[in-house]
């Protein structure tokens, strides 16, 4: 399995931020890094590689979302 691909039998929450940003704040976040990627780009215009994705907690995610 590779690591696009989480297992299903665990809940992941993801961010999605600028590479670079030393805040790191979000961009984006989803359950999917891959859905975070695409979602950043999506709204920013700006490329999928502009980003870097973070794995965080659930309490985070939540707030965030």
């Amino acid at each position: 399995m590779n690591t696009f691909t989480p297992a299903p039998e665990f809940d992941y929450y993801c961010k999605a931020c600028r590479k670079g940003d030393r805040e790191a704040k979000a961009v984006a976040v989803s359950y999917s890094p891959v859905a975070a990627l695409a979602a950043a780009s999506e709204i920013t215009g700006l490329p999928r590689d502009n980003f870097e994705v973070h794995e965080i907690s659930k309490a985070e995610f939540e707030a965030l979302h």
